[in-house]
């Protein structure tokens, strides 16, 4: 056997293995069903000058028969259409299967956007009626460990409850 060939052996063998081993590793990653977001709650954590800062609480519920590493979450917070508050957060979470969890994420508001989307709403802007506030949460959580990560886009809303004094639940 000349040098040639017996240094066309190996890269025969591995142009022939190779694929078969990355094919091989990207069969092994299963479909994973799209966790669930919705918003559990809303608190004013802070107030200053030109900004608040408020404290959400997401609920994820994992729809999966294994547990998801939840590794970030990112979103956007509208108000009767209007963007209003942003935020993140990098906190990690494991989430059982067929289990939930609740995530707090800081949101950041403009003071500057705050006071416009109060005044749209005084003066009728929102559609839902008196005392109704419609808001959609938009974001990305990020899933998986070190080899194996994905980027899951979400999008919930509603409306919140009325801050009128006295049409609270009855």
């Amino acid at each position: 056997m000349s040098r040639q060939q017996r240094l066309s052996l190996p890269l025969f063998f591995l142009l022939i293995f190779l694929p078969a081993l990355l094919g091989g590793c990207a069969g092994m990653r299963h479909h994973i069903e799209r966790p669930r977001v919705s918003l559990a709650d809303i608190q004013v954590r802070g107030i200053k000058a030109l900004e608040t800062v408020f404290l959400v609480q997401v609920r994820i519920m994992n729809p999966n028969d294994e547990a998801l590493d939840i590794r970030g979450i990112s979103c956007d917070l509208k108000i009767d259409g209007r963007p209003f508050a942003t935020g993140l957060s990098g906190e990690h979470h494991r989430i059982p299967a067929y289990g939930s969890a609740l995530v707090t994420v800081p949101l950041y508001a403009s003071m500057v956007g705050m006071v416009s989307t109060v005044l749209q709403a005084i003066q009728g802007g929102g559609n839902q009626g008196p005392g109704n506030i419609r808001y959609s949460l938009t974001g990305k959580v990020r899933l998986g460990g070190s080899v194996f990560e994905q980027t899951v886009p979400f999008e919930t809303s509603g409306t919140l409850p009325s801050l009128e004094p006295g049409a609270g639940p009855g």
